[in-house]
């Protein structure tokens, strides 16, 4: 019974990574316009790409630009073949669970290198962006417009504003609204700190006032909210710590009880009833760990 689950869990996993390659295909079809005149400025200056980076289904967007990671068309075909000689060489060693568990594991760890990669950007741009505001608000006080403060004051910020606003700028530079180009640059980040202030560009752009103050309001709450994330994850420390124990403790209980004594295993390895606690035990860990993990992930 067991194997035929697995057999048929490997099926439907299959038959999905192709339904989301058929996915990406509409989806990089769709967007091919826009990555155009995104790449429009840098194909002025620089000879064209071999390959273009492909697209990415909409609910992943947002965390590829956070953690500014982009793939060519060859690059993720090897990927994907490197991926299924994994999973084929894990389904003729050990037969179809190893396979399912390599074919469901792989993709997890990948989200999860991706998402550690996308926080820790996000955070340096969010503890730079207040200096680079700082530095609009200057330029903008001694006569420069605002479009022209945000240009010039893009050289003089830290390295990782500089990466994301680079594109942005430049599109700006060729002529686009400045209030538009930030709007579509937080809607593609979707960061709270980027949206506050491409919010703030663009009412002041439409309803006009004194930029400065706002600038400088802005920069104010930015510091404040990095302020209260590193205090909210000082006194969070602790129980984070107890969470990551409890995670731990039924690995490292299982693999004492194999060092001590290996036969132990050998009832859930070669045995029906055995296949059926292994599963029961694997779910309610991953399950807990979910639990655990949504419980800890505070955010204001």
């Amino acid at each position: 019974m067991v194997k035929s689950l697995a057999y048929l869990l490997f099926a439907t996993l299959i038959c999905g990574g192709v339904a989301y390659y058929l996915f990406a295909e509409t989806a990089r079809a769709r967007a091919v316009l826009d990555r155009r005149l995104a790449h429009y400025s840098a194909a002025l200056s620089t000879p064209a790409k071999q390959s273009a980076p492909v697209s990415v289904p909409e609910m992943l967007a947002p965390l590829f630009a956070q953690a500014q990671v982009e793939f060519t068309r060859k690059q993720l075909q090897l990927a994907a073949g490197a991926a299924a000689a994994l999973v084929l060489l894990a389904l003729l060693v050990q037969g179809p669970a190893l396979a399912l568990a390599v074919l469901v594991g792989l993709p997890m760890a990948a989200l999860s290198w991706l998402r550690g990669r996308a926080r820790k950007h996000t955070d340096a741009l969010v503890e730079a962006l207040p200096y680079y505001i700082d530095g609009v608000r200057q330029l903008q006080s001694v006569g420069n417009s605002l479009s022209q403060s945000l240009e010039r004051a893009l050289p003089d910020a830290p390295p990782v504003v500089r990466s994301y606003f680079g594109q942005a700028i430049r599109r700006m530079e060729m002529g686009a609204p400045a209030g538009e180009t930030l709007h579509q640059l937080a809607s593609r980040l979707q960061i709270a700190e980027v949206s506050m202030l491409a919010a703030a560009v663009k009412t002041n752009l439409r309803f006009g006032g004194s930029v400065s103050t706002v600038l400088t309001n802005l920069a104010h709450i930015l510091r404040e909210r990095v302020r209260v994330k590193r205090e909210l994850a000082a006194a969070t420390s602790e129980s984070k710590v107890s969470a990551k124990v409890l995670i731990a403790m039924p690995l490292l209980c299982m693999g004492m009880l194999f060092l001590i004594n290996p036969a132990y295993i050998d009832f859930f390895a070669h045995d029906h009833r055995g296949h059926r606690l292994m599963l029961v035990a694997v779910s309610l860990q991953v399950t807990g760990i979910l639990v655990i993990r949504r419980l800890m992930r505070l955010e204001f």
